[in-house]
């Protein structure tokens, strides 16, 4: 009977921990009534090196004195966000009017000398380095609003002989290699956080070949003109029609009407407009 008891007692314990590790694992989460809709990648998202520039030259020098730094760490950038193939194409360097920018940033790097207590022989150095990611919305009139920022901290330590002296190249050897991990890194969080998504409403009113619709545009406003892309769909996401032409509004939209198939559109048909949501 005690044994019983002991292995009820261990199946909850077990149990309870399966369940507490599924509550802690992200989820990953779908505007509703959309479920069904994927997309393979977006649209280009462009590079901008000039506050990278400023922070190696002005900020960091004396730790990455290298004349190509700057264009060593925006090709790991560049790569990195390729790799995760949620974009199209990414542009270095290259405007396309209204569009999205990733900024790359260094915000710290340190470097330290020590002693090992238990090895006199030796000495410890450790580099520490934060950087970000920018992401920040252009329009064609050169305003400018921030998104998200994606953040990565990275420390590395390195054990060399107590007679060695570290010379300026080797602490650079050691600043490069933590500072392209942690962009590395955060490029991968920028690649996995952008979640292409859609944003739904309904045709409340028709005119001839101009629908009206009752929509959220706070975040179709802020997609490039040439990703905005509005369709009229039935319960299953099977696209009946485009929606072109758009007038964009406060909680609502117009434009006419390309059906698909020769599908009839009527009041109150759903509506999809693709969006770019930064998940948090």
């Amino acid at each position: 009977m005690r044994l019983k008891k002991q292995m009820k007692l261990l199946l909850f314990i077990v149990t309870a921990i399966a369940f507490s590790g599924c509550a802690t694992a992200p989820n990953v989460v779908y505007v509703k009534e959309a479920e069904q809709v994927t997309t393979q990648a977006l649209e280009p998202v462009m590079l901008e090196s000039a506050e990278l520039k400023n922070d190696i030259t002005i900020k960091f020098l004396s730790y990455l004195p290298s004349a190509d730094t700057v264009d060593d760490l925006m090709k790991i950038v560049h790569t990195e966000l390729a790799n995760t193939k949620r974009f199209t194409k990414v542009l270095i360097n290259v405007s396309e009017g209204d569009t999205y920018v990733v900024q790359p940033r260094i915000d710290k790097i340190e470097g330290t000398l020590r002693d090992i207590p238990t090895d006199p022989t030796r000495k410890r150095f450790s580099v520490k380095a934060k950087v970000h990611l920018d992401v920040l919305f252009y329009n064609q009139k050169g305003q400018k609003e921030l998104i998200k920022s994606f953040y990565d901290e990275r420390s590395y330590d390195e054990r060399i002989s107590a007679k060695e002296t570290m010379s300026g190249d080797m602490k650079e050897g050691y600043f490069r290699k933590t500072i392209d991990i942690a962009f590395r890194a955060a490029a991968d969080q920028l690649g996995s956080g952008f979640n292409p998504s859609y944003e739904m409403g309904t045709i409340s009113r028709l005119s001839g070949k101009v629908a009206y619709v009752q929509i959220n545009t706070s975040k179709i406003r802020k997609m490039p003109k040439k990703q905005q892309v509005v369709e009229v769909i039935d319960d299953k996401n099977n696209v009946l029609a485009t929606v072109a032409e758009l007038t964009i509004e406060d909680g609502g939209l117009s434009g006419r009407i390309y059906e698909k198939s020769g599908a009839s559109i009527k009041e109150g048909h759903k509506v999809r407009a693709r969006v770019n949501a930064l998940s948090d």
